[in-house]
């Protein structure tokens, strides 16, 4: 990814217990992401939500449900996230579960790969 080429965010609202062939959801979105070389993928975990069904999710003893929110962002050129986003439909349809997929055009001012990490997860 260049700062001078058209980039966007992808963000990704799931639950974070929702899961697609015996992996939670995120890691396996963060994963495919991965694999096709985008740039990079943030998860957020969320306090409090509610979505198309309009049941609350917290983590309050009294609430209907303790599945709490989980956000994915990611970040690329807008023709890679383009391609990507019929496989994270897959993956959402695959899991029967719902959420919400955005994007948003952006300007990145700043991306320098550092130095390499060690890796925790296969």
């Amino acid at each position: 990814m260049k700062t001078s080429e058209k980039n966007g965010i992808l963000k990704i609202y799931i639950g974070e217990g929702d899961k697609v062939n015996g992996r939670l959801l995120f890691e396996e979105i963060v994963f495919e992401a991965r694999n096709q070389g985008l740039a990079g993928a943030t998860v957020y975990k969320g306090l409090m939500s509610f979505g198309a069904s309009h049941s609350i999710h917290t983590m309050k003893i009294f609430a209907l449900s303790s599945d709490l929110p989980v956000i994915i962002e990611i970040v690329d050129n807008v023709e890679k996230l383009d391609e990507f986003i019929p496989q994270i439909n897959k993956l959402i349809d695959h899991s029967q579960k719902g959420g919400l997929v955005t994007f948003q055009e952006l300007s990145v001012v700043r991306y320098k790969k550092g130095g390499k990490y060690k890796e925790t997860y296969t």
